[in-house]
């Protein structure tokens, strides 16, 4: 699939959409849990990634 159709989420979407201060968001990220890109400063998170990953821990 190639990246431009994929639907990715700035670390402020994905806070609010999952309830989560930027700490845990850190951690989520940094133990694998949760695909994503960096764009200089920035990660972008895998639209689908995330909603694995509510659905895992529902």
């Amino acid at each position: 699939m190639p990246e431009n159709s994929l639907k990715y989420l700035t670390s402020k979407e994905v806070k609010k959409e999952l309830k989560v201060q930027d700490c845990y968001l850190a951690h989520i990220r940094n133990s694998g849990n949760l695909q994503f890109t960096k764009k200089g400063n920035s990660y972008l998170y895998l639209k689908e990634s995330i909603e694995e990953f509510k659905n895992k821990n529902k």
